[in-house]
């Protein structure tokens, strides 16, 4: 992955529904690089369709099927990214766009004629809609984003945090780390100043340094520690920190503000820790190498949906608490990143750089449709 996702998806692979029940935790987890587990939990407590989930008028099946239609007249609101999404595809993987050549002039055809959902069978173009875990359509979307860093070249004022190139010997713990077991061996790429804003970095993946300067760095994902992740918005639940239908990235930022002097013991409960390299292209890439495009991009569990699959998406709209507003739009995406938390119908999307992505990417644990186009 390059990158990562958000700290949403700890919790909510499996706080998706049982037949009218879920657990709505987000639980911070990254997608991209970053490699986190996903624990099970058969604990429910809140009733899916606040989350866009719907269950009226639909057959349950366990499995992709194709659909005659795509039963969302909407319409595709992102045709003009899409598109560049997919001349980003042609422009960085041969091999992804080889192997999809003749679905993606097929498909682009049928954009440009106005992506018609009415319209997809005389391209030639069989959608076929995901079960989604509950057997009902109903696919657990959540966000990731690129963060923007604060930063300075040297240690000066606020900026005491450093983030740190990937070491010759890199089996040390965070709380070593943070204890200064890389200091003084010129790995410093930059100070920041946040630890939490670093830590939030390394869950994403990668992300953007801002020195000060009108330019942005980009910071690529160069490794990891090698030690297991763990969900510290997990254990905010679970030591009755924050209410798990309350967590968010948010919630962990305000939790942090309360308690300064609790963080960094927080932090250090999880050991693994990521590196980072200073990427001149500045480009955030997926896990097939190619530049993501923000809703127009997506990370997949690839033993289900390949890279390089195009998507018909149903986003579930939400406001800026996070309450769904009762509307879904369509997008065209495609799966171009993987995912440490994304498996089976769990889909996280690429909201885009800086802070409004990174609020929505730290809401969104929400159901809508998606298909697969073929």
């Amino acid at each position: 992955m390059n990158f990562i996702r958000t700290f949403i998806m700890f919790f909510t692979k499996n706080f998706v529904l049982k037949a009218a029940t879920v657990l709505a935790a987000t639980v911070l987890a990254a997608c991209s690089s970053n490699t986190n587990a996903v624990k099970k939990t058969t604990e429910s407590s809140v009733d899916p369709a606040q989350f866009g989930a719907k269950y009226k008028g639909r057959s349950y099946s366990t499995s992709l099927f194709s659909s005659a239609n795509v039963d969302n007249y909407s319409g595709v609101v992102n045709q003009g990214d899409f598109l560049t999404q997919l001349s980003n595809v042609r422009a960085y993987s041969t091999g992804i766009s080889s192997t999809y050549y003749d679905n993606y002039n097929k498909i682009s055809q049928w954009v440009l004629a106005g992506a018609d959902v009415n319209q997809l069978a005389n391209y030639g173009i069989r959608p076929q809609v995901m079960s989604g875990e509950d057997g009902y359509q109903n696919v657990l979307l959540t966000g990731y984003y690129s963060p923007v860093i604060h930063a300075r070249y040297s240690a000066q004022g606020k900026y005491q945090h450093p983030i740190y190139a990937m070491p010759s010997q890199k089996r040390f713990t965070r709380s070593q780390i943070y204890a200064g077991a890389l200091e003084g061996k010129g790995l410093e790429l930059a100070y920041s100043d946040s630890m939490l804003d670093n830590f939030l970095l390394g869950v994403q993946g990668s992300g953007y340094v801002d020195f000060g300067n009108g330019n942005l760095n980009y910071f690529a994902y160069a490794g990891q520690n090698g030690y297991k992740y763990q969900a510290v918005g997990r254990l905010l639940v679970e030591d009755g920190e924050i209410p798990k239908e309350k967590m968010s990235i948010q919630a962990i930022r305000d939790w942090a503000e309360r308690n300064p002097s609790r963080l960094q013991s927080l932090l250090e409960r999880n050991p693994s820790y990521v590196f980072f390299k200073n990427d001149p292209a500045g480009k955030v890439k997926g896990s097939a190498g190619v530049p993501l495009v923000p809703l127009a991009s997506v990370a997949s569990d690839r033993s289900i949906v390949p890279s390089g699959s195009v998507l018909l998406v149903e986003i579930p709209q939400i406001d800026n608490e996070g309450n769904w507003t009762g509307e879904h739009r369509l997008h065209l995406m495609v799966a171009l990143d993987v995912g440490g938390a994304v498996k089976g119908n769990h889909f996280d999307l690429y909201q885009g750089i800086g802070d409004k992505a990174g609020h929505i990417s730290g809401l969104l644990k929400h159901y809508g449709r998606v298909w697969v186009l073929r």
